[in-house]
């Protein structure tokens, strides 16, 4: 040990780092001492960073504190998803007064609430009632021709088929009515696409021309005031033989188009 003092007295640099640890071990001890009371006063001090730090933390924890209970506050209501479009966009007055979700079928209770179960079962319904409806038009068609031959039977003289020429009116403004009405009364689609031309739409333009015939036909055929007057009212005979003869020809068209 004396060797070891002996040495580091007669060499500097090893005197110099035998005082720097004497200084290290001092500087240990001091800092044991009194950090607590250091970090107490630091604590104690509101201008202090880590005072600054805590309070940013405390807020920090009570705004997420709100978010979280605003959160917890929202209804169910708000939760559950958009409900699915049933209807299309572009209804008609009728479709909307029928088949709305206010409308006249369900607040008959012919037809559900508007769901998807009971918008899958109107859907079958509107292809059943459409099928029908173009098996009607063309029974409709076939009594408009027979209609149409019994009537030019009885302009050429034939006045025995003129009680013929009534009853097929008959029937005809019978079949007509109904099978318009299967159109009219079956639930809208799920989509619709008016804007594009297509064979729907131009079956649905020529519906308005042959309706307006069906209108004006039996008008016409009125005046007449019956076979036995025929020949004082010839003229009006020939404007209701063209008016049966263009609507038997459009309504034709329009099965034609639609089908084919």
């Amino acid at each position: 040990m004396n060797i070891c003092s002996g040495i580091a007295d007669n060499l500097p640099f090893l005197q110099s780092i035998k005082n720097n640890y004497a200084k290290i071990i001092y500087l240990l001890i001091i800092s044991v001492i009194f950090s607590p009371i250091y970090l107490t006063a630091q604590e104690n001090n509101a201008d202090s960073p880590s005072r600054k730090l805590l309070a940013l933390n405390i807020a920090s924890s009570r705004i997420l504190d709100t978010v979280y209970s605003a959160n917890q506050q929202i209804s169910d209501s708000e939760l559950i998803a958009p409900k699915p479009r049933l209807l299309p966009d572009k209804m008609s007055f009728a479709e909307r007064g029928l088949w709305g979700e206010h409308g006249i079928m369900r607040g008959l209770g012919i037809a559900g609430p508007l769901t998807p179960e009971n918008r899958k079962s109107e859907l079958q319904a509107r292809r059943t009632m459409l099928t029908i409806h173009q098996i009607g038009g063309f029974a409709t068609l076939a009594l408009m021709i027979t209609t149409a031959y019994f009537g030019q039977q009885t302009l050429n003289g034939n006045r025995a088929d003129a009680s013929k020429h009534n009853t097929f009116i008959a029937l005809t403004i019978g079949s007509y009515s109904l099978t318009g009405l299967l159109a009219v009364l079956s639930p809208p689609p799920m989509i619709r696409r008016d804007d594009e031309i297509s064979t729907t739409s131009i079956h649905k333009a020529l519906a308005w021309v042959h309706f307006a015939g069906m209108i004006i036909t039996p008008i016409l055929g009125s005046l007449i005031g019956g076979s036995r007057h025929l020949s004082a009212h010839i003229d009006q005979a020939h404007y209701h033989q063209y008016a049966g003869y263009i609507t038997t020809a459009v309504f034709a068209v329009s099965m034609i188009v639609v089908t084919f």
